[in-house]
């Protein structure tokens, strides 16, 4: 029988086999000192870790969510530590006691009102239970009596104490809680039940307002004794709102008189500073209270409706109501626009300043197609197309401005665009913008008076801003600093310049115009005795064309020479007859103003009667008896008078008649 052949490696295999080895070799020589390396310096740790699985004792330690302020430090969210009652069956029943189980029913009754035999039966069942949760969500006022039963100094009640203070315990955590209930709500937010920010400042800042968790655990050494740790908890950091809450209450208080005496499908008033882009009150209605966020009857549903409501009714009456307007809807914003297409087409050289213009109610394009003015002004200066708000003029001026600069025009005011506010859900409607492909001589028509395309209330308020500040486009902004739970500043969130839209003269001429059109114009209800306010207003036909639905609206800035604060303020639907009033929202804008250029010390520049003082005056006083403090709340102060109605009840933005 022939011998098997043996086969030999090769040179070539053996130097593989011998780089194989080598590699496996060099690793394992790194494990091991990587090994010793760990051991040298983290050993303890380590060992600590693993004797932990060993545990005796753990607890965690929650942290506290940062506080949410005003721009003065009045505080609108915080949270308030709350307690869990906790049971040690193990430690009552192991006792070396005999009457534990006695005492600790006794004193679980005597301080937190819970039955005996509820105690006796609980011992009974679940001996060897280490935590039964008896009450949750107690507060420190109601937990203190215990606390200071633990503190006595009477022999029998040492006694006591001595057999059931291991067995009784707290569990703590945080609840959310807001001061000022429905004050600020949409722009706040609140949070969920695990502390997550929803909506508003709480969602957009929710990852510096949260923490992290200490802990409190015990293990067994290597003598296996026990060893307390405690881990303290990183609480999170305080955020400092650019909202002046007496600003917001100023601009709530007048939208819910509005509400209660009209009432709308929605009413907002944006309250910010020109000069560097903070908001100082965003105010919409309905409102909701932010301890409650689910509660619907605060925004006026009945109990009816809401038993009559499935899991998705209230789901969508839910999102409705905490939506932001401000920032969230989109809407077509009618004439408040025609201070951009204006100012725009005088940056440009387009027209002259003391140029005359006919009007002879509207343009008709080449195909037929009529697009009405709100009125047949025959002839007017530039100033009085802003005054009469003349969309005839507007359309003049858009021909002379043309399609591809125009698109140009609304991207430089932030038109389809983020303004980058700091807060969850901004509205682009970049969709509604018209391209160059899309935009026709119709479509440039009808957007030069703020028609055919939609906007947010924050991107009228920050591209009117530019027109009054002298040019200058800010990044609006909700909060102005960031700051560690014990007050020091981390970060200071200043002014942010985006870019330059109009020239300082082009701004001087605007800001007269707005000025007469509050003087003479459709503009006169946001009039207020001693001050020199600017403004324009707006009226937009909705879609569907034709259903008469309409939303008004009135931006303005005072005082209009040096403005210091702009408020804009939109009615959408009004429960009138004749929605198209702009006076609606002028007036509202009026009153606003009328409280919140003296509370800021913006005092007047024009003589005004006595009488008219006192009218200024009522709902303000020289002691600011009426502000909001950190530990209460405002009196709501009696109404003011309505200012004269000078609207001329036309819409001031149309849409396309095709002359059917």
């Amino acid at each position: 029988m022939a011998k098997k052949k043996i086969r030999k490696f090769s040179k070539t295999n053996r130097r593989r086999l011998l780089i194989v080895f080598l590699f496996v070799l060099v690793c394992f020589v790194c494990l091991i000192i990587r090994l010793v390396q760990i051991n040298i310096a983290d050993g303890d740790t380590y060992e600590k870790n693993v004797l932990t699985l060993l545990n005796y004792d753990g607890q965690t330690i929650p942290y506290k969510r940062g506080d949410i302020t005003d721009r003065n430090g009045t505080v609108l969210a915080t949270s308030e530590k709350i307690y869990n009652l906790v049971l040690d069956p193990y430690v009552i029943t192991q006792s070396t006691d005999e009457k534990a189980s006695e005492y600790v029913a006794e004193v679980l009754e005597e301080y937190f009102s819970i039955d005996q035999a509820t105690v006796k039966k609980t011992l009974e069942e679940q001996p060897n239970s280490r935590y039964v949760v008896l009450r949750r969500k107690m507060t420190y006022d109601e937990k203190k009596p215990y606390d200071d039963f633990l503190s006595s100094e009477d022999e029998n009640d040492q006694k006591i104490i001595s057999a059931v203070s291991s067995g009784i315990w707290f569990e703590e955590s945080y609840q959310r809680m807001y001061p000022f209930s429905t004050l600020a709500c949409d722009l706040i937010g609140f949070t969920s039940g695990d502390d997550i920010g929803l909506w508003g400042i709480e969602s957009y800042y929710d990852k510096m307002l949260s923490g992290t968790d200490g802990r409190k655990y015990g293990y067994l050494n290597d003598d296996v004794d026990l060893q307390k740790v405690t881990e303290e908890p990183h609480n999170g950091k305080t955020i400092v709102s650019t909202v002046d809450i007496n600003i917001q209450r100023i601009a709530e208080k007048y939208i819910s008189e509005f509400m209660q005496e009209t009432g709308a499908k929605n009413v907002a008033a944006l309250v910010m500073n020109p000069n560097n882009g903070e908001v100082l009150g965003m105010a919409n209605a309905p409102v909701f209270d932010l301890n409650k966020p689910r509660d619907l009857t605060i925004a006026g549903y009945t109990e009816d409706q809401i038993a009559n409501m499935n899991d998705q009714d209230m789901s969508d009456a839910l999102y409705q109501v905490w939506r932001n307007f401000c920032v969230n809807d989109t809407y077509e914003p009618g004439s408040t626009v025609k201070t951009m297409t204006v100012s725009y087409a005088l940056d440009q050289a387009l027209v002259d300043p003391d140029e005359n213009f006919v009007c002879d109610g509207g343009q008709t394009y080449t195909d037929g197609t009529f697009v009405s003015c709100n009125s047949v002004h025959e002839n007017l200066t530039l100033t009085g197309s802003i005054v009469h708000s003349c969309n005839d003029v507007m359309m003049q001026l858009s021909d002379r401005i043309g399609a591809a600069s125009f698109i140009q025009m609304q991207k430089l005011f932030g038109f389809g665009q983020l303004t980058g506010i700091d807060l969850p859900g901004e509205a682009s409607c970049a969709a509604t913008i018209y391209t160059a492909d899309t935009m026709g001589p119709v479509e440039l028509w009808t957007s030069s008076f703020g028609q055919g395309y939609n906007t947010t209330m924050v991107q009228v308020a920050s591209a009117f801003s530019s027109i009054v500040n002298g040019g200058y486009y800010y990044k609006p902004h909700v909060v102005s600093e960031i700051a560690s739970d014990s007050g020091n500043t981390i970060q200071v969130i200043d002014k942010t310049l985006m870019r330059t839209t109009v020239s300082n003269t082009t701004s001087e001429w605007m800001k007269n115009a707005l000025y007469q059109t509050v003087e003479s114009g459709s503009g006169q209800p946001a009039q207020v005795a001693g001050y020199r306010i600017g403004g324009k207003t707006g009226t937009a036909e909705k879609v569907p064309r034709g259903t008469k639905a309409r939303l008004v609206s009135f931006i303005g800035a005072a005082p209009i020479d040096d403005p210091q604060l702009v408020v804009y303020v939109v009615v959408d639907e009004a429960n009138a007859e004749d929605q198209g009033q702009s006076s609606f929202a002028s007036t509202i804008a009026g009153k606003i103003f009328s409280e919140a250029l003296p509370y800021l010390q913006i005092f007047p520049t024009e003589e005004v009667s006595e009488t008219e003082t006192d009218e200024n005056y009522d709902d303000y006083s020289a002691d600011n008896e009426d502000e909001v403090d950190a530990n209460e709340g405002a009196d709501e102060g009696d109404n003011m008078d309505e200012a004269d109605n000078g609207d001329d009840g036309s819409d001031d933005g149309q849409a396309v008649d095709d002359g059917e």
